[in-house]
This record gives structure tokens, C-alpha cells and sequence, in this order.
């Protein structure tokens, strides 16, 4: 069973990628947000910007959502995905490979410039495209941003996607991704 600090964590993350707050995270989800960075970012639907962005997200749906779908409804609930985190597959699911392979994604879909860095900017617009507060974006930001440089590159966002799912500690870095877990 998770400990408190990894369903905290776990439900946090949850709730962040429920765009339309309906209880479920489904692929809906992962393109309404490409399609919320694309006119952030001024992306017309057709460009070729849009469907490389729409592209990323959908891949992190089926990598790392689907699977956790255990009724094949199309929907992942916040029930299912803590069971993930539970049963035997959570071994395997949640391995460094994988988790590395997401949050590289993930980089790749905040670091829309590809200068292989995060900025602030580029953080508020990670946030703002999922619904979230972009105070809450600037919060995290700073929590993540150790050097105090105002980037985060591509392997320290991986290290701390990992430190996300984990280690099951309460002061890690990384366990401020999505804003305070508490």
C-alpha cells in the first residue's frame, strides 16, 4: 500500500492533469491542453507546431495514463491510478526508465522554444495550459529552481520527475512539480 506522502503526492499529480476537473483523466484531457498551448504560444490548428505538440500528448496519454485504465473505459480515476501505484505492475510501471521517458516528454512539452532549458515563462504556461494557477506555477518554479538561475534543464526536471514518483519522502525536491502536495 502507498504511504500517506506517495498518496499525497500521487492525488496532487492527479487532480493537475484532470483538465476539466470531471473526475477522470481520459485523452480529452491531454489534447484540450495541447490545444490550450498552441494558442497560448499563437499555434493555428493546422500548423505544424500544434500537431507536433498534440502528437507529445497524446503519446504521454497512452504511455503512461492507459495503462492504468483497468475497466478499459477510456478513463483513468483517481481510484485506478493510486491501485497502479499498489498492485504488482507499480514495480515496473513506475521504473526509472519509464518515469525518465515521461518527464522527458513532459520537458518537451514546457520547453517550447527548445533551448533545452525551463524558464519561469515557460513554467506559467505549463501551468496555465492544464488550468492550473500561475501563482501556484511560479511557487513551484521557485521550489524547483535550486540554482536560483531561473532555468531548470532537461536532466534536472527528469531527476526530479523521478524524485516525484519515487522516493517516497516528503521534502524532495521534486515533490513540488505540480505545486504543494499538502
Amino acid at each position: 500500500m502507498a504511504s500517506e506522502t506517495m498518496t499525497k503526492k500521487l492525488t496532487k499529480h492527479f487532480h493537475f492533469q484532470d483538465l476539466d476537473q470531471d473526475g477522470f483523466v481520459e485523452q480529452n484531457d491531454w489534447e484540450q491542453c495541447a490545444r490550450n498551448l498552441a494558442e497560448i504560444r499563437g499555434w493555428p490548428p493546422d500548423s505544424p507546431e500544434y500537431e507536433a505538440i498534440l502528437a507529445k500528448h497524446i503519446q504521454i496519454w497512452i504511455t503512461f495514463w492507459q495503462p492504468a485504465d483497468e475497466n478499459e473505459d477510456g478513463k483513468v480515476s483517481l481510484d485506478e491510478y493510486l491501485r497502479l501505484a499498489d498492485n504488482q505492475r507499480a514495480e515496473e510501471f513506475f521504473s526509472l526508465d519509464v518515469i525518465a521517458g515521461l518527464f522527458g516528454a513532459i520537458f518537451d512539452t514546457i520547453d517550447l522554444d527548445g533551448d533545452g532549458q525551463i524558464t519561469d515563462q515557460d513554467y506559467r504556461r505549463f501551468f496555465k495550459a492544464w488550468g492550473g494557477d500561475e501563482g501556484l506555477a511560479d511557487q513551484a518554479f521557485a521550489h524547483l529552481d535550486l540554482s536560483g538561475d531561473g532555468r531548470i534543464s532537461r536532466l534536472t526536471f527528469v531527476q526530479f520527475g523521478s524524485n516525484f514518483f519515487l522516493i517516497d519522502e516528503p521534502n524532495v525536491p521534486g515533490n513540488g512539480l505540480f505545486g504543494p502536495y499538502e
